[in-house]
């Protein structure tokens, strides 16, 4: 599910260029609306629109995480409200990867039961650092360059064995540790390959030194019961830039366990 949705995400930013109107309009609606655009921050994401194709994702995402973890979280009437906008007005765009009309309340029941979840995991510091600049960097250390240009082909062929640096880092284990606890089905056979590559103690479910949340919970945020795909944010011309950059989040920080 993961991996559909974060390659969704980049097919997205990728097509970002030749949105439809009704898909135009229907971003324009999101990014329009108070409670969408402060919970996802989509203003934050204008410097992703401004750069370069080939320019490095990482400044601007640490950018986006920063002013998203600091804002209010988002209500299940608003996930939902997204979901519905951008379903019925992107519908040809979404088409394409397998969406359709009927998708709609299973899309939002996805994106409301694993937002809180996500938040948590991209809302996670290691210092000052958040943990998912850190990963993104690591990644970047790897593979080169983590551009518009060059992301989905470093989706579509991962690497097939990620150095420890990326893998089994402290910012990943307690990436690990909030979605075994939230979403177990998910991680329920990452273990052996885990603690082959990183040791036993790193499914020991403790959480290391220097490790910190840095999602708001200030007064007014109103978190989801059910969890959503914050990580599929959907956030605006923005919305189009925000899923590849919510996408990259995910892929960043999960990439071990489906890799």
């Amino acid at each position: 599910m993961f991996r559909a949705a974060t390659l969704a995400a980049f097919v997205a930013v990728v097509s970002a260029q030749s949105l439809s109107t009704e898909c135009t309009n229907a971003l324009a609606g999101v990014a329009a609306d108070p409670a969408a655009s402060t919970c996802l921050s989509v203003g934050s994401l204008l410097p992703l629109l401004t750069q370069g194709a080939s320019a490095s994702v990482i400044a601007p995402i640490n950018t986006w995480l920063t002013s998203l973890c600091g804002s209010p979280a988002c209500s299940n009437e608003t996930l939902a409200s997204v979901v519905q906008n951008l379903t019925a007005g992107c519908s040809t765009e979404l088409s394409g990867i397998g969406f359709t009309s009927d998708s709609t309340p299973q899309v939002t029941s996805i994106v409301q039961q694993y937002y809180p979840t996500v938040r948590k995991v991209v809302c996670l510091k290691d210092g000052d650092t958040n943990c998912i600049t850190q990963t993104l960097t690591n990644i970047e250390g790897s593979v080169g360059t983590l551009s518009f240009n060059n992301i989905l082909q470093i989706i579509a062929n991962p690497p097939d064995n990620l150095p420890s640096n990326i893998s089994c880092t402290n910012c990943v284990k307690e990436a690990y540790n909030v979605i075994s606890t939230d979403v177990p089905s998910i991680v329920s056979d990452a273990d052996p390959a885990l603690q082959s590559q990183c040791g036993a103690s790193f499914t020991d479910g403790t959480t290391p030194s220097g490790i910190t949340q840095s999602a708001s919970t200030a007064d007014g945020a109103t978190t989801s019961t059910g969890a959503a795909l914050g990580s599929v944010s959907m956030l605006s011309n923005g919305v189009i830039a925000g899923l590849g950059a919510s996408g990259l989040v995910v892929i960043s920080t999960l990439f071990t366990f489906f890799a």
